[in-house]
């Protein structure tokens, strides 16, 4: 049995606005899968949430991204480069476990 986490994005969401969501009028049920008609692309508000979280999340790591772009360049010091590679390795590493273990192939 899974535990709710009470820290989870859709959690807080419902802290900040509960006085709303009591008040207002914005319930919102997509039922069972639609495939076709006004209600095929609805979705719940905590997948929305979760959509946002993890755009988020994307955004993070591509400034990381940037950041080491613009860290490691041609002229940085042995110790940075050796930082980065030895780093990259472990992250590339970790991914490519992560994506096996999840049934997903790398080319």
């Amino acid at each position: 049995m899974d535990n709710v986490a009470l820290s989870a994005s859709c959690q807080q969401l419902l802290r900040n606005n509960v006085t709303k969501f009591l008040m207002d009028d914005i319930y919102r049920n997509p039922g069972p899968l639609q495939f076709d008609g006004p209600g095929a692309d609805a979705k719940a508000v905590t997948l929305c949430v979760e959509d946002q979280d993890y755009m988020g999340r994307i955004k993070k790591l591509q400034e990381y991204l940037e950041q080491v772009r613009k860290i490691v360049k041609p002229g940085c010091s042995q110790e940075v480069l050796k930082a980065a590679l030895s780093a990259m390795a472990s992250v590339t590493d970790v991914l490519s476990a992560k994506n096996i273990d999840n049934g997903i192939c790398m080319p």
